[in-house]
């Protein structure tokens, strides 16, 4: 999601994809875009993120199944910062 920065996208299939580094697991999706992106001189649409706000969007089985299972796309959207009422700098899907 990083590579993508706040460029607008299309969600079209979400899956889980934890991180693992040593006994550590970080929670984790993998988003599959209608929109291919150019990062590191490859075309891709297939995105992993650990960030917070957008994994815990996507543990809503009613949205999963809208975009899984009934393919209605979502988007398009767009990450980006934002900040909680803490002031803490997190990442978040808006609508494009």
């Amino acid at each position: 999601m990083a590579k993508i920065g706040e460029q607008s996208f299309t969600i079209t299939f979400v899956e889980d994809s934890d991180y693992t580094q040593g006994e550590t697991v970080t929670k984790g999706v993998k988003i599959t875009t209608k929109e291919m992106f150019e990062v590191d001189g490859n075309h891709i649409n297939k995105f992993h993120t650990t960030r917070v706000a957008i994994v815990n969007r996507f543990k809503n089985e009613k949205l999963r199944e809208d975009v899984n299972v009934k393919q209605i796309p979502l988007g398009p959207v767009k990450c980006i910062s934002e900040k909680s009422a803490s002031g803490k700098n997190f990442f978040n899907l808006v609508d494009a």
